[in-house]
């Protein structure tokens, strides 16, 4: 979705009369990437072949079509592939040639566990920024229209464009260093110019500009992603079509690919019982901060405060409430070892099949045993009259 193509070979200046060359990848490649498409680039010495180049999916029998073709210098052109990758082995066939392709792909969500520096891992640029063989056509120029005039600051980067478009012009929400062609900012090491695609903590990349966020690792209650500093397990880096570059809405779309057990009450289609208002209207995050809170869950304030905040006619009471005399703050809760009573107590801030979002059915008492353990009998003694 967002790192740049994984993809490369050791080009060669020119190649022999009726010669057909596979450029990238690597025959043999293993591939760690969000995005699961990949440029398959030939280069055909004779022209009278270039018709005849083709490549197919080895084990479905499938065949792609060029997404372009160019002409570079000696005479030789260039053949673009563009083919999606299946999660593990994938077999491409070149043909004339009879060239096997094999590729082991492997989708990233994660960037913690990645390490693009061992060897085995196919990348484009690990040698070189632009191999001569494509420098005649890859370079600083940009194409026209390409509105991404220089900034004062960071590390301009043009060249990326041609092979990168979709980085900086795609998106409803684009990063800055993206939409202003900053490339190099994050995928240049200090002091050298080759590129690197960043892993493990990337919060250290993130925090070169986001400095006011360090904040976040002195909270007592931090969100998993940001705890572990992989920030880009919700943000895409370069763009998205969704507000802070989140690759799904960050209302509860998002939220519910890790949360699973909570699903049932953004989906409309699970909705069989009662869902809270304010979680349909405004999603997750009215409550919960996503990256890290003085206060239990990520909440933005305790949770009576922030139950009265919408709820304002309760907002002095602290006994009387559902009954007479019954707590809602300081005392401990019989339900939860290690807590105090609190709306949560006897509410669901999410959803309930019961009435007012409720943990039991008012019928009989049966909220209230949750507590009140010792008055089982009496509330079925009442129950029966």
């Amino acid at each position: 979705m967002w790192l740049f193509l994984l993809l490369g070979l050791v080009f060669v200046e020119a190649a022999a009369a009726g010669e057909i060359r596979l450029l990238t990848p690597a025959a043999d490649s293993i591939i760690y990437s969000r995005n699961r498409n990949i440029n398959v680039v030939v280069a055909v010495a004779d022209k009278a072949d270039v018709g005849r180049v083709a490549l197919a999916d080895a084990r479905r029998g499938s065949r792609f079509d060029p997404v372009g073709r160019w002409e570079g210098k000696q005479g030789i052109t260039y053949v673009h592939f563009r083919v999606p990758l299946r999660r593990g082995r994938n077999m491409l066939q070149l043909a004339p040639v009879a060239r096997d392709i094999k590729i082991r792909y492997f989708p990233v969500s994660s960037l913690l566990n990645v390490d693009y520096s061992r060897p085995d891992i196919f990348l484009f640029h690990r040698n070189r920024e632009v191999p001569a063989e494509c420098s005649a056509c890859h370079t600083d120029k940009l194409p026209g229209g390409v509105k991404a005039g220089r900034v004062i600051y960071g590390r301009y980067s043009p060249g990326c464009y041609s092979c990168h478009p979709k980085t900086a012009a795609a998106g409803e929400w684009r990063h800055f260093p993206a939409a202003n062609l900053l490339c190099r900012s994050c995928h240049e090491k200090e002091g050298e110019k080759k590129i690197i695609v960043p892993s493990g903590k990337v919060e250290e990349v993130c925090f070169r500009c986001h400095i006011n966020d360090r904040k976040w690792r002195r909270a007592r209650h931090i969100h998993g992603p940001a705890g572990t500093g992989d920030c880009t397990i919700c943000h895409d880096p370069h763009n998205g079509n969704y507000r802070g570059q989140l690759w799904a809405d960050g209302r509860g779309e998002l939220c519910v690919a890790c949360h699973s057990d909570k699903k049932r009450f953004i989906q409309p289609e699970q909705r069989r019982f009662y869902v809270h208002g304010i979680l349909q209207a405004k999603g997750c995050n009215i409550c919960h901060s996503p990256h890290a809170s003085g206060h239990r869950f990520q909440l933005d304030h305790e949770i009576n405060d922030l139950c009265v905040s919408c709820h304002t006619r309760l907002a002095e009471l602290k006994r009387g409430h559902p009954v007479a005399n019954h707590p809602l703050s300081g005392r401990p809760d019989p339900r939860r070892s290690g807590r105090r009573m609190a709306c949560t107590s006897c509410h669901d801030p999410h959803g309930s099949k019961y009435k007012y979002l409720l943990i039991a059915d008012v019928r009989g008492g049966r909220i209230c045993v949750k507590c009140h353990q010792g008055k089982m009998s009496v509330v079925r003694g009442i129950g029966r009259r």
